[in-house]
């Protein structure tokens, strides 16, 4: 049945022992047409997170017909998830997917748990418990969470209570090996018993299923670890910016041209392609072909960030010399 867990996590662990970081997980049903432009939306996000050195990367996972989406965003702490779920920018960003979905988007700050090893698929159930009845829902939890336990191919859970200023649902991740088991467990007469029995004692209940192991919601980089400078991971934006600019403007430029784009249009058009590309793609696989340089072991940090430098530096170098050969080569390429 492989290893269990069943962890039970305070709002905030500040004890040396505490793991850090935080992930802000965001679950989207989407309409039908939607996925396109729910995916460069996502780009559009990842572009704008990536200069902030509380940031720590994202990834998406997704039911197959990919109507459902898990969106995870890592921060070196609670308090930067926080800041990012209130601020305007993400706002604007969620009022736009918000319209591509079928039914209201559910967001959830997790905390890392030391020592959790999953492996399987997970289902997330977001509960807002009515007030003053925290206690009978603590208890309520733990008998659900003890029946679960006899369905074979259960691997485990975490519950997470409401965390003051930031989280005001309780927050239950359960872990089954495969989707079959987790189903026999979700339509189980013995979980509608339980979930009919909690009715009185809560105002909102909400199930998600994610197709991936909850342990990659959380960064991998050892505990304790500083996040990248601003002035690395602004390096790995340039670094994949800049010859998909140059590209664009030997083909898209070009195309926008002849078909008599407005200005405004084209322009447009070449932002909306250049964030999808190196925020959706790019920058995800050069920050991790490039961590050995961004999050060095601290034994290794000098050496490795003026290795790292000078690596940028020639692959600029290079990226600059191709387009001038390319330009002498053949000068049209620069104009429309």
């Amino acid at each position: 049945m492989g290893a269990r867990f069943d962890c039970y996590f305070a709002p905030v662990d500040q004890s040396p022992a505490a793991p850090a970081g935080a992930s802000v997980v965001t679950h989207y049903q989407l309409a039908p047409g939607t996925h396109e432009a729910f995916a460069r939306a996502q780009g559009e996000i990842s572009l704008a997170l990536a200069g902030s050195p509380l940031y720590s990367g994202s990834e998406m996972h997704n039911d197959p017909s990919g109507d459902q989406q898990t969106v995870v965003r890592r921060f070196s702490n609670a308090q930067a998830a926080k800041t990012w779920l209130a601020s305007p920018d993400r706002e604007a960003f969620e009022s736009g997917l918000a319209q591509m979905c079928s039914v209201k988007p559910i967001t959830n700050i997790l905390l890392p748990v030391l020592g959790v090893d999953a492996v399987g698929v997970t289902s997330v159930i977001t509960t807002r418990v009515k007030a003053g009845q925290d206690s009978w829902f603590a208890e309520w939890q733990g008998r659900i969470g003890a029946a679960q336990q006899q369905f074979p191919g259960y691997v485990g859970q975490r519950v997470q209570a409401p965390i003051p200023g930031v989280n005001a649902d309780w927050v239950a991740i359960i872990a089954f090996d495969t989707s079959e088991h987790l189903r026999a467990w979700t339509d189980s007469p013995e979980r509608k018993a339980l979930v009919s029995e909690s009715a009185p004692y809560i105002e909102r209940y909400d199930v998600r299923t994610a197709n991936s192991a909850f342990e990659s919601w959380f960064a991998r980089s050892e505990r304790g670890a500083k996040p990248p400078p601003a002035w690395k991971l602004s390096s790995i934006v340039l670094l994949v910016l800049y010859p998909i600019v140059m590209i664009e403007i030997f083909t898209l430029n070009k195309l926008t041209f002849d078909l008599h784009f407005e200005a405004a249009v084209a322009v447009f058009i070449g932002n909306l392609v250049s964030v999808a590309v190196t925020g959706f793609l790019l920058i995800p696989w050069a920050s991790r072909a490039l961590n050995w340089w961004l999050v060095p072991p601290e034994a290794a940090a000098t050496k490795r960030t003026a290795l790292g430098a000078a690596l940028m530096v020639g692959l600029y170098a290079v990226c600059i010399l191709i387009f001038a050969l390319l330009t002498t080569w053949d000068p049209a390429l620069m104009s429309q």
